[in-house]
């Protein structure tokens, strides 16, 4: 059975680009800055591709890369869903697979990340992810 299991990571930060593309497609650009679970400081950066549906919700696909204090760093892909606000805001619920090189991230590479992020309707972001064994 899977189950969730300790948080990866929690973080705040702010969309910095959006830009509407063809058909209905909306391109979110955000920068992140939080804490690893085992308390490194990261920064990330994303960009979240979105088909607005007719409902007021999306479906996107989202890829980015991290970097941490202590130098690791990886890259990641995922797919969520968003109900999007009347105010702007929008909340975010998907799933993050990671490919990082050798080291205390590489355990990443087998396991599902979950993701919950908010993102209010000044743009600023929070976010917490977890690990799916």
């Amino acid at each position: 059975m899977n189950t969730l299991g300790e948080k990866a990571w929690e973080c705040r930060g702010k969309i910095i680009g959006l830009r509407v593309l063809e058909n209905g497609k909306m391109e979110m650009t955000g920068t992140v800055s939080g804490r690893m679970f085992d308390g490194d400081m990261f920064t990330s950066y994303f960009s979240y591709d979105m088909q607005m549906r007719g409902d007021g919700t999306a479906h996107g696909s989202i890829r980015g890369m991290f970097r941490t204090l202590s130098g690791a760093s990886g890259t990641f892909t995922g797919e969520g869903n968003a109900v999007m606000g009347p105010d702007g805001s929008s909340k975010h619920r998907g799933c993050l697979c990671y490919s990082n090189p050798p080291g205390k991230y590489a355990t990443w590479n087998g396991v599902a990340v979950v993701f919950d992020y908010d993102v209010d309707k000044d743009q600023n972001i929070s976010a917490v992810g977890w690990e799916w064994k």
